[in-house]
């Protein structure tokens, strides 16, 4: 008996270690959810004049990654132009054009509109602008549709002197930004929780670097999403903190806000495997998950493109590493320190909700085209 009761009084012990354990982290969590809901909060609300545009726009008509950005583009342009038409590319939208009669139509992506239609636009008088958000990997098929439209705005910084060599005489570095209806921070529940994230697809200069942090994140209590990572040399051993599969903005906000640390990792513009740019534009600017993770008010670790200090203070809002050795070291550093840790998600955050969402973008892309349109 006497064995039993201390095997019971073990067991016993370390169930309510387990459950410190459980109280600790949710708590932390929990900490962390407050301050980043008045850092939200506590940011006064913008001005977003109201153009007297009527707007065409045509969206991508692409399914996600891009039709979160469909959404979040319309939504903002509701509330910024006097009448707004929404068509997607397979409408019929030189007649629906020819009803509306707009100031202009606004493309989005532009993969699925034929340059026909543009072509029947400017028959009509009408100006055409197209926002291209997936630069510079399919450049090969931009550079010959960009020039059917009067105004050319892209996410990529590079990309503004590649179209313009092409013959386009009005073009603009417009980044994307986030959409805090969807990347905001929240209360996940515990399945979401996690030490390290990581959300992306695995082309293969993120498999290439992934193979020399995998022997580290064996050991870590980690989160991997997306698809082809079966390509990891040390997949198997992976294999438990891996699927293979796409999330919704909406699951893909909740792994970030229950990560401690989210790790970026930018696509390389020069897999042939995947990429239409045999020009080798350089890609300078920063991806959407950036302002993402940071919408969400989540820890990010990114590596560093050019661009990025255009947007956020490296050491302040987010960190930067430089290898995969810098990587973990990093990793392994802001693990032990929370208080910093949290501290610049916080200043990440505060920077995204004041200067990098959609009602911004849409404002600052309407304003250059009420200094270029005569009405």
């Amino acid at each position: 008996m006497a064995v039993k009761r201390v095997k019971g009084s073990l067991l016993s012990h370390a169930s309510k270690r387990g459950s410190l354990a459980g109280y600790r982290l949710g708590w932390s969590h929990g900490l962390r959810y407050g301050k980043s809901e008045a850092v939200i909060r506590s940011q006064p609300p913008q001005h977003l004049p109201v153009r007297d545009f009527s707007v065409l726009l045509v969206t991508s008509g692409m399914g996600y990654p891009f039709s979160p950005i469909d959404h979040a583009v319309t939504n903002a342009m509701k509330k910024q132009v006097r009448k707004l038409q929404v068509c997607s590319p397979k409408d019929d939208i030189v007649a629906v054009a020819a009803q509306f009669r707009p100031t202009l139509v606004i493309v989005l992506l532009g993969t699925h509109m034929p340059v026909t239609t543009v072509a029947s636009l400017k028959l009509l008088g009408i100006k055409t602008a197209i926002w291209y958000s997936d630069d510079p990997y399919y450049t090969d098929t931009t550079r010959n549709t960009a020039i059917y439209y009067d105004f050319v705005f892209t996410n990529e910084l590079s990309c503004v002197e590649f179209y313009r060599q092409v013959g386009c005489r009005h073009v603009y570095h417009m980044p994307l930004a986030v959409d805090l209806n969807a990347f905001r921070p929240m209360k996940p529940k515990r399945g979401y929780y996690s030490d390290i994230c990581f959300i992306g697809s695995a082309y293969w200069y993120r498999v290439e670097f992934f193979n020399k942090i995998a022997p580290y994140l064996i050991k870590q209590d980690v989160k991997i999403f997306g698809w082809w990572w079966q390509r990891l040399s040390l997949y198997s051993r992976l294999a438990r903190s891996i699927r293979t599969e796409w999330l919704s903005p909406e699951e893909t906000a909740r792994y970030y806000n229950g990560a401690k640390i989210v790790i970026n990792l930018h696509r390389s513009p020069d897999d042939e495997t995947f990429n239409k740019n045999s020009s080798r534009v350089a890609a300078l600017s920063t991806n959407p998950r950036t302002f993402e993770i940071c919408g969400t008010g989540a820890f990010q670790l990114t590596d560093a493109r050019l661009d990025l200090p255009s947007h956020y203070t490296p050491g302040h809002d987010l960190i930067t590493y430089t290898s995969a050795e810098d990587l973990v070291n990093k990793l392994n550093y802001y693990l032990e320190h929370e208080e910093e840790r949290n501290q610049i998600a916080l200043n990440g955050l505060k920077k995204t909700v004041r200067d990098h969402t959609f009602d911004q973008r849409v404002r600052a892309l309407l304003s250059i085209l009420a200094e270029r349109l005569v009405l």
